[in-house]
């Protein structure tokens, strides 16, 4: 689980790390842009969610037909994958421009407003090579090659960075773009990773035997709705979980720009560390659905604990890091001492807010590996809109506790559905009839 996990971690968190220097570059102009990109970035990832989901669906039905032997059936899944990511991303893209254009409804300070929905826009145009990059990537996870992945991301990491100290702060002869020219290097960033990863797998030898050939006219669209069928319900997993996130940054949003870009800091932190967790359960998912193929339930029960116990792991270590060297990480995105403050008194929750993130995240992975998706999509409605949204509101507004409310509601939203998903993966995972071996879609 080590070997899967270390490079889509790595890769997860070369990605994550784009927004964390984004916010960081980004905070050295003020709290009014970095409030501004903790409201965007929120609302733009709250909607790509959705391709993230379907994609990610790619990587244990690769598993399981390389398990099985079948090749070319990888391949057309990567064809497929490649084909939606276009019509999707155009869909997601479209979504986008329309929330930037009547941005107005989240009745943010104006200092805000106006920054975040020029910085939304050019966001919306990264959505399709996004997802191109997503599509190649999980089929290249499926089969066992998460490092071609991880490399990529390490090299858009740095043309992000490289571009940003370009746009933002007007160097080498470029106007000064502050958070706007954030945006264009991440639109930058991700169309060479699309290019990059798409190359390599086209071209490498590793990867032949699985491609049937591509001038041929094969059809994909079984594995399009198969893609569609378990993807798209994990995708409103995603929706619903980073919807309850974004629905608090508009919250706390509304108790002061200071709070909000406090907020946007530590959100920040926890985006990265939950990238640990994604990469673990990424892992999971394709050893479930490798172990799927043999129908092997003892393979699936031992790929499912050891995924929990590593992300508990995982989680724990990077909470005692956290707090070792708190100064050094806070003080990394602004020097304004009411926000520092603000950032500070949240970091108790946080501790507890990890382990629930990522157990909540290893469980919707695992249980994919199984197939199953619809019942986990209704488990991540309770938990962040029946409990952790509206406990966010009454205990930030209410209560009056401010952004701490906000963060203690969010944790209780998280450990509903750490707990209803582990749960609900050991009572498939020891079924003596197990339906999931039989049928490609349960729940």
């Amino acid at each position: 689980m080590l070997q899967l996990s270390f490079p889509i971690i790595i890769a997860q968190i070369g990605a994550v790390l784009m927004g964390i220097t984004d916010n960081i570059m980004v905070g050295d102009l003020g709290a009014a842009p970095l409030a501004a990109a903790g409201v965007a970035n929120p609302i733009f990832f709250l909607i790509a969610s959705i391709g993230i989901g379907v994609f990610a669906a790619m990587s244990p039905m690769v598993a399981k037909a390389r398990s099985q032997r079948k090749h070319q059936e990888c391949g057309l899944v990567l064809y497929a994958g490649m084909k939606l990511s276009f019509t999707l991303g155009l869909l997601l893209t479209v979504v986008l421009l329309l929330i930037a254009n009547y941005f107005e409804i989240f009745q943010q300070k104006p200092a805000v407003e106006g920054l975040a929905k020029s910085y939304l826009r050019v966001l919306a145009t990264s959505t399709i090579p996004m997802m191109f990059f997503l599509a190649v990537k999980h089929f290249s996870d499926g089969l066992g090659m998460a490092r071609p992945a991880m490399i990529v991301t390490v090299i858009g990491l740095a043309i992000n960075v490289f571009f940003n100290w370009i746009l933002i702060y007007g160097n080498l002869g470029f106007s000064a773009m502050g958070l706007y020219g954030s945006g264009l290097a991440t639109l930058v960033a991700r169309v060479i990773m699309a290019c990059l990863m798409i190359v390599y797998v086209l071209e490498s030898r590793f990867f032949q035997r699985y491609l049937p050939n591509i001038l041929e006219n094969h059809s994909t669209k079984t594995f399009t709705k198969k893609i569609l069928q378990l993807g798209l319900p994990s995708g409103f997993q995603y929706f619903f979980e980073l919807g309850a996130f974004s629905g608090a940054a508009v919250i706390v949003g509304w108790l002061g720009v200071q709070e909000l870009a406090a907020h946007n800091i530590i959100f920040s932190i926890a985006t990265f560390t939950y990238m640990i967790a994604a990469g673990v359960s990424f892992a999971g998912a394709i050893s479930v659905g490798d172990a799927m193929g043999t129908s092997n339930r003892a393979k699936i029960l031992k790929a499912g604990i050891v995924s929990l116990g590593l992300v508990a792991i995982c989680m724990l270590f990077s909470s005692i890091s956290l707090l070792i060297f708190v100064d050094q990480v806070i003080n990394l995105y602004n020097k304004e001492e009411e926000v520092l403050n603000i950032a500070m008194s949240l970091l108790f929750i946080f501790a507890f807010y990890q382990l629930s993130d990522g157990i909540q995240a290893v469980g919707v992975g695992i249980l994919r590996g199984l197939y199953d998706v619809n019942i986990p999509t209704l488990i991540a409605i309770l938990a962040y809109w029946v409990v952790g949204l509206p406990m966010s509101y009454i205990l930030s507004n209410a209560l009056e506790w401010g952004v701490q409310g906000a963060w203690i509601g969010l944790s209780l939203g998280l450990t509903v559905s750490a707990t209803l998903l582990t749960i609900r993966f050991f009572i498939l995972a020891r079924q003596r009839e197990k339906p999931t071996l039989n049928s490609e879609m349960v729940g």
